[in-house]
């Protein structure tokens, strides 16, 4: 089994010989499948489910690892790693149309360490189209979407090339309308304290979405260059104090970044050296509650109480890493990774608390919603041995170590081993530690009666022991399973009652992941997988544990493709999402089991080169809800039921 080539490492077909466990998803095959965008996506995934919370801000939870949590995962696209510095998280993008992904490349658990970044529980890889080799199809094309909720996008791919010289480019803008039931809200359960649980709402949350992206990706010889203007801008969903918000309130998350880089082989080396400056930002405006709130002191505020928070975050960052080759049988990586993390601008406005007067008052430095200080350096060093042992054996081990401004995570191990016993079954075997570093909002937040941060926070640690069978039944079809177990420490934590960030949850986790994709004739395609995930809670400052809250043990998820023709299709996806157990003290009855159906119908015009697909998604129209934390929204997170969707794309 030979070090891997470009072009079959750049196209991925050999998945099931890398060191991690890992899913990959083809674009062309989800738009046949009617998926909308990466979060439908990723509810694809093996061992993976969705969790949100007041703000709607969705992040998929892998294996059960910390629901509340958002930096478990890391997003990349093209390579650049995406979540923000205010959430360490990346849900602004999760609404990235499919049309504009070429793959998805998900690995489950710490194994999937990139060069430089910690990912704890997982990582996901978009690919877009800015990924061409020469003899490869032209996918430059138009896309028009409408749907449910007055949904509509519109966007386009197109690639430039010549001998030295590829230029990428896709733009896209979508809007809808959405609003979703809720309530009661968290004022019913005396989130503004007992004087104002009369003034509890129940409606429709403001979950809308308006958003434009617009990427470039240049290469030129050994150059390259990467940016992304992304401006992301949502309803407030359930509102930042939990009480429920206007139609107009809303949050803006701006994900802006540019990357330069170098990649060259001489001989036996090869150099990797990337630059670049990121920027994001949490800008909210809305109406924290209601008329005739009572607050502070107390105060009446009679028109109710508004607000406008704005924290502006960059990253600077510097990596480099060198590859030897020359050594017979070994792949040797080191380098470095460097980050400078800082708040840039903050502003802090509220209605008038000794007055109740709604017009805005400046409490930017007198009573600030964010650190404005807030900055942090971080340094990565790593070194990394890949040893092909033998043809059908090979290892990979090595270390991350990382310290911060503040904490150190220290040395973390890594070795993983590949056995190939013959051309169609392979055994894996893994362990990995590693770590999530506390985000900003869990770091930095201040005067927030929901969140407020803790500059103490230790680092969440995880070690993580995998085991791995892969049955390759034909070049297209395959059997995966695995199994895992995943020792959590320090993981970060707060409540309603105590919102004060902490290190007081421990967790041991276990599970095992099947996974099956394969063909029942020459016409269709099939892919199901299944996940089983338990484990125990401890609460260390309150020296109770518990079975894991907020986890579904059980999830099967599935889709079949019927070929009528090479250009008529139809398919379906499945999903059943197991019943969920709250925290300890919370008394409402479990998060309900739910199950969807989704059907999409797709006819491609060869001759003027069009597709054109319909999808009905939760054709039954089941209830699906999310879990929220006790003491905030009594009925949780209810999602959208029935729904349409249309796509038109045109190459071109």
């Amino acid at each position: 089994m030979a070090h891997y080539s470009k072009v079959a490492t750049a196209t991925k077909q050999n998945e099931h010989y890398q060191p991690y466990i890992i899913s990959v998803f083809k674009g062309k095959e989800l738009e046949k499948l009617g998926v909308s965008n990466l979060r439908e996506a990723l509810a694809l995934v093996p061992g993976v489910d969705m969790a949100t919370d007041n703000f709607n801000n969705q992040t998929p939870v892998f294996r059960g690892s910390n629901p509340l949590a958002y930096g478990q995962s890391k997003l990349f696209i093209d390579d650049v790693l995406v979540n923000s510095v205010f959430f360490d998280a990346y849900f602004e993008y999760l609404s990235f149309p499919i049309e504009m992904i070429k793959r998805i490349e998900v690995t489950r658990g710490p194994g999937s360490k990139t060069d430089g970044v910690n990912a704890y529980a997982g990582s996901i890889h978009v690919v877009t189209y800015a990924e061409d080799f020469k003899d490869f199809e032209n996918n430059d094309k138009l896309v028009f979407k409408y749907g449910s909720y007055d949904y509509m996008m519109g966007g386009f791919v197109k690639n430039f090339k010549s001998e030295d010289l590829k230029v990428f480019t896709d733009f896209y803008y979508q809007q809808d309308d959405k609003k979703l039931y809720a309530g009661p809200d968290g004022l019913s359960q005396g989130a503004l304290g007992a004087v104002n649980i009369p003034r509890s709402q129940t409606g429709d949350a403001p979950v809308w979405l308006k958003e434009y992206s617009l990427g470039l990706n240049i290469q030129y010889k050994d150059f390259s260059i990467k940016a992304r203007l992304h401006e992301h801008t949502q309803g407030s969903a359930y509102g930042v104090n939990l009480s429920l918000p206007q139609h107009d309130d809303r949050v803006k998350l701006p994900n802006y970044y540019l990357e330069l880089g170098y990649n060259k082989e001489i001989k036996d080396y090869a150099v990797d050296i990337k630059a670049g400056i990121k920027y994001n930002a949490f800008d909210s405006k809305a109406k924290l509650a209601p008329d005739n709130t009572i607050l502070s002191g107390p105060t009446l505020f009679s028109q109710g109480v508004y607000s406008e928070h704005f924290a502006g975050q960059r990253e600077l960052y510097q990596s480099s890493y060198l590859k030897y080759k020359g050594l017979s049988k070994h792949l040797i990586s080191a380098g470095y990774r460097f980050t400078n993390d800082e708040t840039i601008d903050m502003s802090s406005k509220l209605s008038n608390r000794t007055t109740g007067d709604p017009a805005l008052f400046d409490y930017t430095d007198t009573l600030p919603f964010f650190d404005k200080n807030a900055k942090r350096n971080t340094i990565i060093v790593s070194l990394q041995d890949e040893f092909q042992y033998s043809n059908s054996l090979s290892f990979i081990y090595g270390f991350n170590y990382e310290e911060n401004t503040y904490k150190t995570a220290g040395l973390e191990p890594r070795v993983s081993m590949v056995y190939q016993h013959n051309s169609n079954n392979i055994f894996k075997a893994i362990y990995s530690r590693s770590h999530r570093d506390a985000s900003w909002q869990e770091m930095y937040t201040m005067n927030n009666l929901a969140r407020v941060g803790n500059k103490n926070l230790d680092p969440e640690k995880v070690d993580a022991f995998e085991l791995a069978y892969i049955k390759k039944l034909s070049t297209d079809s395959y059997l995966q399973s695995n199994a895992f177990y995943l020792i959590n420490k320090d993981q970060i934590y707060n409540t309603a009652s105590d919102p004060t960030y902490r290190n007081v949850v421990d967790t041991d986790i276990y599970g095992f992941e099947l996974e099956y994709k394969g063909n029942l004739s020459s016409s269709d395609q099939v892919y199901i997988n299944y996940s089983y995930v338990s484990g125990t809670s401890y609460i260390k400052d309150e020296d109770k544990s518990s079975s894991l809250p907020n986890v579904a043990n059980h999830l099967a998820k599935g889709y079949y493709i019927y070929n009528f023709t090479s250009s008529l299709s139809l398919s379906g996806i499945a999903k059943y999402v197991g019943a969920k157990e709250r925290v300890d003290g919370d008394t409402r009855d479990k998060v309900e089991a739910y199950s969807t159906l989704d059907s999409a119908l797709s006819y491609r015009n060869k001759k003027y080169d069009y597709t054109l697909a319909l999808s009905l998604k939760n054709i039954f129209d089941a209830t699906v809800k999310f879990p929220s934390p006790p003491k905030t929204y009594s009925e949780d997170y209810e999602q959208e039921g029935r729904n349409f969707l249309i796509a038109l794309t045109k190459k071109f």
